[in-house]
């Protein structure tokens, strides 16, 4: 009886560890691509840029690094959770090179063998219409540290 409610016992807790699971692949969640794409935008960094990319885009130059070594540090970053594989984000941040200008980026970002990816290298089109569904979670204030 007491093996009995061992192997039920464990058999509870993996089930409850799968389900609580984190959604990271490759340690990264898919909170970090904005805040990725973000940096890798400021510093003009076209070879990290492409490596986000879900598709390759012919106009960025995969031999070209980072042009700087700034970091974004005052974002907001609002998530949409479409499901377990698809997330949707904007994020808004001042640009640490051009003081006092704020940029604001809209993305999709999916989940691939290779991780976590953006899908588009541009704002997505529609994107209102594509979360007008969703619940908003504010993962970031602008002046969160």
């Amino acid at each position: 009886m007491k093996k009995l409610f061992l192997i039920m016992s464990l058999s509870f807790l993996l089930v409850v560890a799968a389900a609580c699971g984190s959604n990271e692949v490759n340690g990264k969640g898919p909170e970090e691509i904005p805040v990725e794409w973000a940096n890798a935008d400021t510093q003009r960094d076209q070879s990290k840029l492409l490596s986000l990319l879900d598709k390759k885009e012919s106009a960025l130059d995969p031999e070209d690094s980072a042009d700087n070594n700034k970091t974004v540090k005052k974002y907001k970053l609002v998530e949409w959770k479409g499901n377990n594989d698809n997330y949707f984000y904007e994020i808004s941040y001042e640009n640490p090179i051009k003081k006092d200008t704020l940029k604001t980026e809209q993305m999709e970002v999916i989940k691939t063998d290779d991780g976590w990816k953006r899908t588009a290298f541009g704002d997505l089109k529609d994107f209102d219409k594509l979360v007008e569904d969703l619940k908003p979670e504010v993962l970031r204030e602008m002046n969160d540290k």
